[in-house]
Parts: structure tokens; C-alpha cells; sequence
């Protein structure tokens, strides 16, 4: 259950890229927070973005933003991700 959340960001660093999000007051967790983030590569960073450019236009995060939604709706990435045969590592945080 997604009580409230930041919305997503995303960080390049070297041709990589992480993509994250928190969400706040969340009831599995007690009321605490939940942190979410995914690890892209330098070649998935590619990949990745030119499966969005396919679909979409603007900047990174305007075309992340059209294709996950502001909240950032993981499951829509994950089978965007399959699709396209782009891998990722992730690392959740919750307190």
C-alpha cells in the first residue's frame, strides 16, 4: 500500500543510472517509510533509454514519468524492463 510518496528520481552517475522512490506512512511497515531503488548499468542505461524513446519524448524523467507514472508504478517497469531485456539490481530501505 502506497499511503504517500515523494514521487520518483533519478540519479546518473558515469553513464549509469538509479531510479528511486520513497513512500511515507506506509501500513505494511507500521506506518514507517519505504525506500525503492533500481540500478541500471551503463549498457541497460542505453537500452533502457532507447526502449523509452521508442514510446516516448522529452527528457529522461518526463519519459519515466509517461511510462511509470509519477508515483512510480513498479510493476509496469518491471515487465518494461522484461520486455526489453534490460537488466537491474535493486535495494529497498524501510524504517
Amino acid at each position: 500500500m502506497r499511503e504517500g510518496t515523494s514521487g520518483f528520481w533519478v540519479t546518473k552517475t558515469n553513464g549509469s543510472i538509479a531510479i528511486g522512490y520513497a513512500d511515507y506512512g506506509v501500513s505494511q511497515f507500521g506506518g514507517g517509510d519505504f525506500e525503492k531503488t533500481y540500478y541500471l548499468d551503463r549498457e541497460n542505461t542505453k537500452q533502457f533509454i532507447s526502449a523509452l524513446k521508442k514510446e516516448y519524448r522529452g527528457s529522461l524523467e518526463k519519459m519515466i514519468e509517461a511510462a511509470f507514472g509519477r508515483n512510480f508504478n513498479d510493476p509496469q517497469f518491471w515487465d518494461f524492463c522484461k520486455k526489453n531485456g534490460i537488466v537491474y539490481t535493486s535495494s529497498t530501505w524501510s524504517g
